[in-house]
């Protein structure tokens, strides 16, 4: 090869490593949205009303629950794993009382969260808008098809604002006699600010007879 067509050669090579590189990188995974770090908190203020067929009574509860993540270990699967550690308290007044212990896990393609022994997937990744999947995948429930309807969305939660969040719709199905509500809203470097749920039994003229309708809402975050 002739000296002058060398030197041209070996100067393109930076550049084409270079276009390699940065179309290699991968894609914006939405990791932040779901933090795995050791000392990370949420606290969430829990409105909750139950309607109980049996008594014909209304019970409405207001409490706080206060999510951390205790440590980082390794599961049995051999897959690290989150140890959250869930505290309850009537008002800001009050100490905080160990509620029970979930497990989470993020992995490189979904995040899971083991909620009173059952097993959830949470996220996927990387998140894309309508993105869908099968929620119960890990557990022994029926197929709940989930879905991303907002992605990178602002999101007011009194006097917190938070710049990006993904909104996941895990159930919406309502008849003359049931409606069925399930869905959560995670903000980047928080976690879950919102979830609402709703499972309730009716009568045709739209009288709750029996079921649950409640929502858990941020409050303040931090790491420990």
């Amino acid at each position: 090869m002739p000296v002058l067509a060398l030197v041209f050669f070996l100067s393109l090579v930076p550049a084409f490593w270079g276009c390699e590189q940065e179309e290699g990188e991968p894609a914006h995974m939405g990791y932040g949205y779901f933090p795995d770090t050791r000392g990370h908190w949420v606290i969430y203020e829990v409105d909750s009303i139950v309607y109980d067929d049996f008594t014909g009574e209304v019970d409405t509860f207001y409490y706080q629950v206060k999510e951390v993540i205790e440590s980082v270990f390794i599961d049995a699967e051999g897959k690290e794993s989150l140890r959250l550690e869930r505290f309850i308290r009537q008002d800001f007044e009050d100490d905080w009382n160990i509620k029970n212990v979930w497990k989470a896990r993020v992995l490189p393609s979904r995040a899971e969260k083991t909620e009173e022994n059952i097993t959830y997937i949470k996220l996927v990744f990387p998140v894309r808008l309508n993105a869908h999947w099968d929620g119960n995948a890990y557990n022994y429930l029926e197929e709940q098809q989930y879905r991303i309807t907002d992605l990178h969305q602002n999101y007011q939660a009194g006097e917190l604002t938070f710049d990006s969040t993904v909104t996941v719709l895990q159930k919406d199905f309502e008849t003359l006699i049931s409606e069925d509500f399930q869905k959560e809203i995670y903000a980047k470097g928080v976690g879950m600010v919102f979830k609402k749920f709703v499972e309730l039994n009716k009568e045709v003229d739209g009288t709750i007879v029996s079921g649950v309708n409640y929502s858990y809402s941020v409050l303040d975050y931090g790491k420990e």
